[in-house]
């Protein structure tokens, strides 16, 4: 008994591995098969019709990444060592091998793309995921034609008179296709049976064959025999016509098209390759090599239709199975109404009114409104009706089927139009508060006691928490200015200067304009507080700052940096004169003369100016660049003679 149960408890350690090889042993032999049906094809048909290994291939370096490349390898060894002769057989050797490059590097991009593989399998319900799917398959197949075409040439495998641009077109296509048309069907439908299996869950197996009595099995039964009918017309009609018209292929994209909005991309994966196959045996039938290069064309023109098509259709039907179970578990009524106000849509259900609204189609709703004069709610509906505007949570009371007395409810809606801006209707949800309105009721009616008994002191709370708001803001407000603004001017002192000048240099790059800093220094300031001492000195910057104000533009900011330094910050310029016009004004204003009672002192200012042009970044640094620049500047205003203004070098700044 102990030695059953250790053989019990080894198998499922042995399991994994012997299935795995089982695996791997039954895509070996599956793609040497393969290769040979597809080899025997393409000699009937005199040409490389269809190379379904490489989607095999594809399909599993996409799943397992370049750890799985030794199974491609050993079955193209496997299947093309027979044919090899004495002399040739390096060529069929890399004839075998060359296009496994080209398909290691076409899966990395796509395994390492940001929208790329997902955990658990490859998905192709995403028509930019199936985009790049098939931008990196068609990359991959020139590659693999370009390895292909000259060495099969030089090993006897097509004819040497081939033009070799033909000769890489046609097998690109070829390569294309069989990639187009295999991979997706395996990563579909193979590849999550082999994963099972190999994790030993068999028994699971067993789940993913379809009922036959569902709807859904029976379109696809109905829609893979009309294909199959179809591709039997077109087997048969180049010998009722006596002539191929390989583009009459195309005919089956309108029967590609209804399966993919019907079973989205998982429909469209075993229908091309059915399509594939149906196009090989016309190609085959028809006899005719100069036409073969067309039917390539046709079939490519249909698996990539077909796959893009299958994305959209299966992204649109999940975002509507999304809805529908939304619909479902919703306890909220989904209703739809034209431009005459009438319902042609009435899903979900309140609690108890399921059945109620089945004959209630065509009525209009405002049969449905207990409307009242005091109603805020209804005449909020109203103005947004008139004006075709989306409301929200307007509360309205109705008279509902199934239900005794009113029942409050919570509207919303979006109002629809058509292509052309055409109003045709409204969409929305309704929610029964009838409970809440209720409880809501009660609550009031509550509180409307408790506030007879306490409202005194309520009052008195309110009036201590107003008071004391009052007195933080006033702490607050009175702390920032501190903060921020100079106490004797009044102006923004450097903190909030240079938070100004960091929003401006934003702005002025945004708007793209220019932006100047003027430093304006007082010539004679420590003259004026040794002679008429420092009230006076006081008062002077206080009118100063004041001519500032008055000098300068309710956009524009003047601060003080210090001493009798001021800075003004120019903003929305478009020409360089604007600033030296403010700096002319500046100089003569500030120049006159200041008075405080029986004292008159006059002082002049240099002042620098410095450029900021858009193109140049927009940050402190540069802020800091420009106040270095305007004060250097106004230093040579300085040595200039005072009373006067420079610009600093835009090339300096620049450098900076």
């Amino acid at each position: 008994m102990d030695a059953t149960e250790n053989m019990n408890d080894a198998v499922p350690v042995q399991r994994p591995w012997i299935r795995r090889t089982a695996l791997a042993l039954a895509y070996i032999i599956v793609w040497v098969a393969l290769w040979h049906t597809a080899d025997a094809f393409n000699r009937m048909s005199g040409f490389n019709l269809w190379t379904p290994c490489a989607g095999l291939t594809f399909a599993l370096l996409l799943e397992y990444g370049s750890r799985a490349l030794p199974l491609p390898l050993l079955a193209a060894l496997l299947a093309g060592w027979p044919t090899w002769s004495g002399e040739q057989w390096p060529y069929g050797l890399a004839v075998s091998l060359g296009p496994l490059p080209g398909y290691l590097v076409a899966v990395y991009l796509l395994r390492h793309h940001p929208g790329g593989k997902r955990p658990g399998a490859w998905r192709f319900d995403d028509p930019r995921q199936v985009a790049t799917f098939l931008g990196v398959a068609a990359l991959s197949a020139l590659f693999a034609a370009l390895a292909d075409a000259p060495l099969s040439q030089a090993a006897g495998g097509s004819p040497p008179g081939g033009a070799w641009l033909e000769m890489v077109g046609r097998s690109g296509v070829g390569h294309f296709i069989g990639i187009a048309t295999l991979a997706p069907l395996v990563l579909l439908y193979v590849t999550p049976l082999a994963r099972r299996w190999g994790r030993g869950e068999s028994g699971h197996l067993l789940n993913t064959v379809p009922d036959i009595e569902s709807p859904s099995v029976r379109l696809s039964l109905l829609q893979g025999g009309l294909s199959v009918i179809l591709m039997g017309v077109l087997l048969w009609m180049p010998h009722w016509l006596d002539q191929s018209y390989p583009f009459m292929a195309l005919l089956l994209l309108p029967m590609l098209t209804w399966i993919a909005a019907s079973h989205g991309t998982q429909g469209v994966a075993p229908t091309v390759l059915l399509y594939q196959l149906g196009i090989v045996a016309l190609a085959i039938t028809a006899n005719q090599p100069d036409l073969m290069y067309q039917y390539q064309i046709v079939m490519a023109v249909i698996v990539v239709s077909g796959l893009l098509t299958g994305a959209v259709s299966q992204a649109q039907l999940a975002d509507t199975a999304r809805f529908h179970d939304l619909v479902e578990v919703s306890s909220d009524l989904f209703w739809e109404f034209d431009n005459q106000g009438r319902l042609c849509d009435l899903r979900g259900h309140f609690s108890r009114t399921v059945g109620a609204f089945s004959n209630q189609l065509g009525k209009n709703w405002r049969e449905y409104v207990i409307q009242q004069e005091s109603d805020t709610g209804f005449a909020v509906l109203r103005v947004a009706l008139q004006e075709h505007r989306r409301f929200q949570q307007v509360t309205l009371r109705l008279r509902l089927p199934g239900r005794k007395g009113p029942v409050w409810t919570r509207n919303n809606g979006l109002p629809l139009f058509d292509d052309s801006g055409e109003f045709r209707g409204y969409r929305g949800t309704t929610t029964d508060i009838s409970d809440y309105q209720q409880a809501e009721a009660e609550r009031q009616r509550v509180e409307i006691l408790l506030q007879d008994y306490d409202r005194n002191l309520e009052a008195q709370v309110e009036a201590r928490v107003v008071e004391r708001t009052r007195m933080l803001a006033e702490v607050s407000l009175r702390n920032w200015r501190l903060a921020n603004f100079d106490h004797l001017t009044g102006l923004p002192n450097r903190n909030l200067l240079f938070e100004h000048l960091r929003k401006s240099l934003q702005q002025a790059r945004r708007q793209w304009r220019m932006l100047a800093l003027l430093l304006v220094d007082l010539d004679g300031f420590k003259e004026v507080n040794d002679t008429f001492g420092h009230d006076m000195g006081d008062e002077l910057l206080r009118q100063i700052a004041e001519r500032l104000r008055q000098c300068i533009r309710a956009t524009d900011t003047a601060a003080r940096l210090g001493g009798d330094e001021f800075t003004v910050v120019l903003t929305d310029l478009e020409r360089t004169d604007a600033a030296e016009a403010v700096a002319r004004k500046l100089v003569a204003r500030l120049a006159e003369p200041v008075s405080q009672g029986e004292m008159t002192a006059t002082v002049t200012a240099s002042v620098g100016i410095a450029l900021y042009r858009p193109e140049w970044p927009a940050n402190l640094d540069m802020g800091m660049a420009l106040l270095r620049r305007a004060d250097a500047a106004m230093y040579e205003a300085k040595r200039a003679g005072k009373n006067n203004w420079r610009f600093a070098e835009l090339q300096e700044l620049e450098s900076e």
